[in-house]
């Protein structure tokens, strides 16, 4: 059971927000001035067309979905150190700030593992972040559902929004006030952030309006260089050109299915012969009873009197490749994917030429250069924002989705077989380890053997190993 004072400690940080006191002391006057009248930034312009396009734009949803499932797919894990020896964990501020880049990630992991390898970090299984926020969601939404809206959020608009459902009792597990549940919610509902003045988000969905205390939604943004302080700035909106510009080309190429844009042929009376609606429409009826349909092909036509006809085509009239529709669209098409920049390959666009490398390569540019600076960014702000709500001795973390080299292990294994165990050789191809700890032996050439004697290395071997490698090079010897 919690104690009196942990409560209200978790209650204490719940009461600190983006703009507590120390910084409006500490930056009032800039404050002052960012935000005139104590009016929030509200949802930029487009900000709802956006969100929607992911739904109506196919290179769009098939980039963005593809990104936020494989950001939403990763593992989060808590962890915390406490040195051998010591009667309680310690807070390492230098782990929980060491992030933000691939060589950042990684400096983090191996400084994890060293004190793993020593005993002194600790692993949690369960806590109410991992289970009830990035596992579970809430009531609605599984967590997985949770983490996927997240990332098209941030990747669409450049910002996502959580709004924190807390605790309401205390048990050991999850103390009373901390956070139980997220509920992502989309930026254009956001009318207005917080201020020094007004620390409230004015949320606005339909026939709903209200003001969240800026402690009860947590706010993670891309920054807009124009103005860190507004809102952010995503992909959909660097791409509106480029996606309005696919999506008209997508619709010219679907009326074309109609009727070309146009009408294949004019029928009009030559000569001083004039029609009045009824005639016309009479004629019009009776050639389309009389010639459409295949089986009236080549069908001939009597008339009582000389028509004019006038056929649209050639370089008066418009044409597929006149417009050069199919290079524009896989021009757009480029365009979205290297802005997002994903490895043509991630999306199954194989290119002549391409062999099994380039798509292993691809898989790992996608995962060091889209997935890890996405994850670095969340961690962040989940570990500056959220993680102190429960203990800020926590260290968040995650699994990497940067799979190892197999190629250059691969390589590794063919140069030197002998340093690794049979069952080290068989999980290089994912094959399970020998049943009874069979597979825990080096395995050892009759090549190797020689040159281990012949080296001077026999000093290495068990004595009853070398004595029968020295029959077997006797024996090689005759």
């Amino acid at each position: 059971m919690a104690s009196f004072t942990d409560r209200l400690a978790v209650a204490a940080k719940a009461l600190v927000g983006v703009f507590n006191e120390a910084a409006a002391k500490q930056a009032f006057g800039l404050l002052q001035g960012l935000f005139p009248g104590a009016a929030g930034a509200p949802p930029t312009r487009g900000a709802r067309e956006r969100a929607a396009a992911y739904a109506d734009m196919p290179w769009l949803h098939a980039v963005a979905d593809k990104v936020s499932s494989a950001v939403a797919a990763v593992e989060w894990q808590l962890k915390y150190v406490k040195p051998t020896g010591a009667a309680r964990a310690v807070r390492v501020k230098a782990l929980q700030r060491l992030g933000g880049s691939w060589e950042a990630h990684r400096a983090r992991q191996a400084r994890l593992k060293a004190l793993r390898d020593v005993g002194e970090l600790v692993e949690i299984a369960e806590h109410p972040l991992l289970d009830d926020v990035l596992d579970s969601g809430n009531e609605y939404m599984t967590g997985l559902a949770v983490r996927k809206t997240t990332a098209l959020h941030w990747d669409l608009e450049g910002e996502a929004f959580w709004i924190k459902e807390r605790s309401a009792l205390a048990d050991a597990r999850a103390p009373r006030g901390v956070p139980i549940g997220v509920w992502p919610i989309p930026p254009h509902w956001i009318m207005a952030t917080p201020t020094p003045h007004h620390p409230f988000f004015r949320v606005s969905f339909r026939g709903w309006q209200g003001s969240i205390p800026e402690t009860e939604i947590l706010w993670m943004a891309n920054p807009n260089p124009e103005n860190p302080y507004g809102r952010g700035t995503g992909m959909a909106r660097a791409l509106a050109d480029e996606l309005e510009t696919d999506e008209y080309a997508a619709g010219m190429t679907r009326s074309v299915f109609f009727n070309q844009a146009r009408p294949d042929f004019l029928i009009y009376p030559k000569g001083t012969d004039t029609w009045g609606p009824a005639e016309r429409d009479r004629l019009e009826h009776d050639w389309r009873a009389g010639h459409e349909g295949f089986w009236r092909a080549m069908k001939a036509r009597f008339m009582t009197r000389e028509v004019g006809v006038h056929e649209f085509g050639g370089a008066a009239g418009i044409s597929m490749r006149n417009l050069q529709m199919v290079q524009l669209r896989e021009f757009e098409r480029s365009m979205i994917i290297q802005v997002f920049g994903v490895p043509p390959e991630i999306m199954g666009i194989i290119e002549s030429g391409a062999s099994r490398a380039t798509i292993t390569q691809a898989s790992y540019v996608f995962a060091r250069w889209v997935l890890v600076p996405r994850l670095e960014a969340f961690r962040a702000v989940l570990q500056e924002r959220l993680v102190p709500e429960y203990d800020d001795r926590l260290i968040l973390d995650y699994v990497s989705p940067v799979e190892k080299d197999r190629e250059f292990a691969l390589e590794a294994h063919k140069a030197t077989p002998w340093a690794w165990t049979v069952d080290e050789h068989r999980a290089l191809v994912e094959d399970p380890p020998l049943d009874d700890g069979a597979g825990e032996v080096f395995p050892l050439t009759l090549g190797t053997a020689f040159g281990a004697l012949n080296g001077g290395a026999e000093g290495a071997l068990p004595p009853d190993e070398a004595a029968i490698l020295r029959r077997l090079a006797d024996r090689g010897k005759r």
